[in-house]
């Protein structure tokens, strides 16, 4: 797309979201080499939306795969233990020590890996309060990225705060709006308004295979001048910032949060599901029956 009176297109930026996997060789319906494949030949870049409970977890492997394609690849900050409305909630102690035990894990997983990582927020469920906005601020976060703009404290924002790259509504600190393959065609309004493209989805997208993503990547590779990059890039775009990050308290306050049992079984249902019931087509159709 271009603007009148200019020669040279609008750059815009775009990046895709998978939120939850583990960085294992194979996760569900997603195959980490398959998709670089994918990646390489369509151009485009993924960031995972790590969960920092799983830190201790990942495959030398795939850890490999990352570092070895850091243009293609990256990892962001997906909540903390990734249970229900974890940061939809107002108390702000809790939303301290979720935010820097989030931070803390994602610094050992560095260490254990030497994979970096990208200090920005994605909501696990879409949830979200105005006071997680202020807590991730407070604890040097660069931004965060969801599926809605709304606060789940807060009514609707104003229709304005739609057409911004990003709104800062929430104690000035910046939250991006990402969109399903299913909005496909709000993403040329996005570059239209100056907006980033940010598609999100989950590893069951690639049930099917990958065309359906990359029938999508296309489409918007077409529309104009896109770069596909990671979320720190995106936000630093936008807003010139640096991550700021109190390592003393990330440590400090890990100590006060105790893992608890359900925590554990959550995740481990969680990942029967994704690797076992989604990748067989009989039990996921009997999973979406006793779903309903």
């Amino acid at each position: 797309m271009t603007i009148l009176g200019q020669e040279k297109p609008l750059e815009s930026l775009a990046c895709l979201i998978i939120d939850d996997p583990l960085l294992k060789p194979k996760y569900g319906c997603l195959d980490y080499k398959k998709l670089l494949e994918e990646m390489k030949f369509h151009n485009f870049f993924t960031e995972i939306a790590f969960i920092p409970w799983n830190y201790k977890r990942s495959d030398a492997r795939t850890v490999r795969l990352f570092l070895d394609h850091p243009n293609f690849y990256g990892i962001c900050v997906h909540g903390c233990n990734h249970t229900g409305n974890e940061f939809g909630k107002g108390d702000y102690l809790e939303l301290s020590i979720l935010s820097s035990t989030a931070l803390w894990r994602m610094e050992q997983h560095k260490k254990l890996t030497g994979l970096a990582y990208d200090p920005v927020m994605v909501f696990p469920q879409g949830r979200f309060s105005s006071e997680a906005m202020k807590v991730l601020k407070e604890h040097g976060y660069l931004a965060a990225f969801n599926s809605s703009l709304r606060a789940n404290d807060k009514k609707e924002l104003p229709a304005i705060e739609y057409q911004r790259p990003a709104t800062t509504i929430y104690h000035d600190f910046p939250l991006f709006l990402r969109r399903y393959p299913k909005d496909k065609f709000q993403f040329v309004q996005d570059i239209a308004l100056g907006r980033p493209i940010l598609i999100v989805e989950h590893h069951s997208i690639f049930r099917d295979g990958y065309n359906t993503m990359t029938t999508l990547v296309d489409w918007i590779n077409s529309l104009g001048d896109i770069k596909w990059t990671s979320l720190s890039n995106i936000a630093e775009h936008y807003f010139g910032k640096k991550p700021r990050m109190d390592v003393q308290t990330n440590i400090a306050s890990r100590a006060r949060l105790r893992l608890r049992a359900k925590t554990t079984l959550r995740r481990f249902l969680s990942e029967v599901r994704d690797n076992y019931v989604e990748t067989n087509s009989l039990l996921f159709k009997l999973y979406k029956i006793l779903g309903r």
